[in-house]
């Protein structure tokens, strides 16, 4: 039998479930991409996202080939012409079965209901595996049979229902090394400009290379997690997300790992693994949002009531925050650190994001869509998830008249002002109990821009926008 494998954002062979089953099931597999700049483009993904993108497929092609399976790269006007391009290479391979892992969001389902109808009409099966998510989506459910809403009880039934069979994910394709295909339809060039400033030697591409920062930093940094995952200066994250995103390894492998050093346990042990496996679930959660709530992924916020939000803009204050400039120390570091390195620190996205929605009083919306355009780590579930919790728009969302202070935001996790020495050189000779906010005068000799606003009435004007729409 001859079995297609689309790849999308599952780029690995590691716990690649809709490779594996082609597999077992086939004699001659091949993989196939499709590669769309216009796709890319509507769904705002970042330019350094697509470099790491190409340079993973690159190693990804190599991987494949040492079991004789070929990577097809194809050019795609995007999801609608996606239907009759896997027709048109079913049909010129004789495929007998496409296999594919889900991705979610309303665009993604449905494009996939429309190549599984085009391909039931040609007779070529179609089946598709769950690689993000432990659970079928929406399969974990509330006492009354309603979608959780809240990730506390959310994550206590995820494990109440865990079953360690769940990673069993180990596989040995050299000892099922397939036939190659023959037909090769026209393969893409892969046509990119590189418009980004990062330093891609920061993220290496591969699953060894995913693989090993995940082992680096279980053996050396996840026992203090709890502790350390605050403090942006301290190297104390995985940095995982970029290779979680383009599904370069998997969550499962990620759990796997880190509970073989916690002795199995989800909820006993030591703390700082735990806290970091609920950062992985907290991956399933938002995508359980976007699954039973699919309003999310329509650009509508999850609490209805802020529909009626009158959210402000000025261009100026925009230009401010995306350069770095906005005069609070801690939010220019971060969003210079997004400009460097393609990634900020999960804190520091929050403080961002809040500054933004409830400070500047402007549309979470359009947050969203500039982190999009900027990480590496992109993920579209994830990243709504986080700025519609900073907004107070989304699913056990911060209450509204919670909003963080900036100032004492970086007093309490960048306490000597290293982050912000490093990312605004501009204060780098300054002491530690000015550099977090520092005096007029020090800022104009200095060059760095006063505050564009004013942190108490800018707070007292968020709390009264929420609460004119709750009326």
């Amino acid at each position: 039998m001859k079995g297609l494998v689309w790849l999308r954002t599952d780029l690995r062979m590691d716990d690649n479930p809709a490779l594996r089953n082609a597999f077992i099931e086939c004699d001659e597999v091949v993989c196939l991409y499709f590669y769309s700049p216009k796709q890319l483009d509507l769904h705002s993904e970042a330019n350094v996202k697509v470099d790491f993108l190409k340079r993973n497929l690159g190693n990804l092609q190599s991987n494949l080939k040492n079991v004789n399976v070929n990577l097809w790269v194809v050019d795609s006007i995007g999801f609608d012409g996606e239907a009759d391009k896997l027709k048109e290479i079913t049909e010129l391979n004789n495929i007998d079965k496409v296999y594919t892992n889900s991705q979610f969001g309303i665009d993604e389902n449905v494009r996939d209901e429309g190549v599984r109808s085009t391909l039931s009409k040609i007779s070529v099966d179609y089946q598709s595996f769950n690689d993000q998510i432990i659970y079928e989506p929406g399969f974990l459910k509330t006492g009354q049979s309603n979608p959780f809403s809240v990730f506390t009880p959310f994550k206590r039934r995820w494990v109440e229902n865990f079953d360690m069979k769940f990673l069993d994910i180990d596989f040995n394709y050299v000892t099922k090394e397939k036939n190659a295909f023959s037909n090769k339809p026209e393969l893409s060039d892969l046509n990119f400009i590189v418009t980004h400033d990062v330093d891609m030697s920061i993220w290496p591409e591969g699953e060894l290379a995913a693989l090993k920062r995940l082992k680096d930093f279980l053996n050396s940094k996840a026992e203090r997690y709890s502790e350390d995952r605050n403090d942006p200066i301290i190297d104390g994250t995985s940095r995982i997300s970029p290779y979680l995103a383009l599904g370069i390894i998997s969550s499962k492998r990620c759990i796997l790992e880190a509970l073989k050093l916690n002795n199995f346990e989800f909820t006993s042990g030591n703390k700082g693994f735990t806290k970091w496996i609920d950062e992985i679930v907290w991956r399933e959660f938002y995508r359980n949002i976007m699954h039973s709530f699919p309003k999310v992924s329509k650009g509508m916020p999850f609490q209805d009531y802020t529909k009626k939000i009158v959210w402000r803009f000025d261009q100026d204050e925009f230009d401010a925050w995306k350069d770095g400039m906005t005069g609070f120390p801690i939010i220019d570091a971060a969003m210079r650190q997004l400009k460097h390195e393609g990634w900020m620190h999960n804190r520091l996205r929050m403080v961002a994001a809040m500054f933004f929605t409830k400070n500047m009083l402007h549309d979470w919306r359009l947050g969203e869509k500039f982190f999009m355009e900027s990480l590496i780590d992109g993920d579209f579930a994830s990243n709504n998830g986080g700025w519609q919790w900073s907004s107070s728009t989304g699913t056990d969302a911060a209450p509204y008249f919670r909003i963080f202070n900036p100032i004492t935001q970086s007093t309490n996790f960048d306490k000597a002002g290293d982050f912000i020495r490093k990312y605004v050189p501009e204060l780098k000779d300054l002491d530690q109990k000015v550099i977090h906010d520092p005096s007029n005068s020090l800022r104009s000799h200095l060059g760095y821009p006063e505050p564009i606003l004013d942190l108490k009435q800018s707070r007292l004007r968020a709390i009264e926008a929420f609460k004119e729409s709750r009326e």
